[in-house]
């Protein structure tokens, strides 16, 4: 499941003994578990799919031709010795074999609080990068999507330093106004309301303070194929457009903002408070 090369510290190489990480590829018990866990955490902000969607993509080989891209989804459920589920993650490997491109879409991890900074989150953010290089393209594109950081909610800013700390940077939103669609169910959906976040991504291979443009254009891509296995087209089209069209008026490659070292890292912080970062998107948002 985790080649141990790709676990970046000493405390998840030792959690690797500890810790066991199974694919969930079939509704039941497990999928419940794992999908109550990241429902608890993740589906009070509308950035959970529904229980019905997850289920739906489940499949030990499953691969699904979205838009001349090839799609995989993985939900991993993780137990401590004593068998209780110490966390979850889910993710997408969605490729483009004509260019030899992968983008890993980092959806949701979770780990109970009593197994934090025990080395598992190491774990977790290894699985994707064993995955993302299992399809065997040439370019691993690690996607994650973050709130913009909010001055009087400390876990935003948390997260963003945990993921700076983990080699990622922000793709600046003057190129890259990226949103999440609305992930309600479809039918009830009267006027969507798609979620402005940042586009946060790690190249594997490369630390640079730049993307190429044909990756800033595969972030939004790949994403928004995943995406359109669940959503409407007519609900995907204004955000993905907007996107698009700001980065298509980009000249050259796209600057990557660095994350914040700490929640007091005002430099870092300033071009991804959230009002900072709303005026390039959609003026409805």
């Amino acid at each position: 499941m985790i080649d141990p090369a790709d676990v970046e510290d000493d405390k998840g190489r030792a959690a690797l003994s500890r810790y066991a990480l199974e694919r969930v590829t079939s509704v039941g018990a497990e999928f419940e578990a794992a999908y109550g866990a990241l429902e608890t955490e993740f589906a009070s902000r509308g950035e959970l799919e529904r229980r019905e969607v997850i289920a739906g993509w489940l499949s030990p080989d499953e691969q699904r031709a979205v838009d001349g891209l090839e799609h995989r989804y993985h939900l991993l459920a993780a137990r401590s010795p004593d068998g209780e589920l110490a966390g979850a993650r889910d993710c997408h490997t969605v490729v483009d074999r004509s260019q030899a491109i992968c983008v890993v879409y980092l959806a949701h991890v979770w780990v109970a609080p009593e197994h934090r900074r025990q080395g598992l989150a190491s774990l977790l953010r290894a699985a994707p990068i064993t995955l993302g290089k299992g399809t065997g393209a040439a370019e691993v594109l690690l996607a994650a999507e973050m709130e913009p950081a909010v001055r009087d909610a400390s876990d935003t800013l948390v997260r963003l330093v945990a993921y700076g700390r983990g080699g990622f940077r922000v793709v600046t939103p003057a190129a890259l106004p990226y949103c999440q669609p609305d992930f309600r169910d479809p039918a009830a959906i009267d006027e969507p309301h798609p979620l402005p976040l940042l586009a946060v991504v790690r190249r594997l291979g490369k630390d640079e303070a730049f993307l190429p443009h044909r990756l800033a254009s595969a972030y939004l891509r790949h994403l928004y194929a995943v995406f359109s296995t669940h959503c409407r087209e007519e609900h995907l089209a204004r955000p993905r457009a907007h996107a698009l069209e700001r980065l298509a008026a980009w000249q050259g490659d796209v600057p990557l903002l660095p994350l914040p070292a700490s929640i007091d890292d005002e430099a870092a912080l300033s071009p991804l408070w959230r009002d900072v970062v709303l005026p390039h998107h959609l003026p409805e948002l």
